[in-house]
């Protein structure tokens, strides 16, 4: 399911990903959020996290400034070309605090927004 997005981007232009989080009001559980990027007819995963059974918190980063938690590394570039980026889950919604499943219609509900922050560089010749 897509939670946001797509955000269009500048083809012509390189981008690295410095930080990434996002809302929700519920404590959803047994769902993983990602940060996908495409160009032209391909996807690929930036970043993601799977919301487990002890995260409390109301927002969440799968990218800090100097790390991205999937992957652990310092940087995240988005694809040379990259079209844009989006923010999707998936998985088994579950409410920890109802103790019961719920519809991704919840989940939509539920998600406040996210905080993108792009860096542009050009590459060196």
């Amino acid at each position: 399911m897509i939670l946001d997005g797509p955000f269009e981007l500048d083809p012509s232009r390189r981008y690295s990903v410095d930080l990434m989080s996002f809302r929700v009001d519920m404590c959803i559980r047994r769902i993983s959020v990602g940060l996908f990027a495409y160009f032209g007819p391909y996807v690929v995963q930036i970043s993601a996290l799977f919301l487990g059974y002890n995260r409390k918190e109301e927002e969440v980063s799968l990218i800090k400034p100097g790390v991205n938690f999937l992957t652990m590394e310092s940087i995240s570039m988005l694809p040379p070309q990259c079209d844009g980026v989006l923010l999707a889950a998936w998985g088994e919604p579950f409410d920890r605090e109802a103790w019961n499943t719920i519809t991704w219609a919840n989940v939509k509900q539920s998600y406040h927004g996210m905080k993108l922050v792009l860096k542009q560089y050009e590459e060196l010749s």
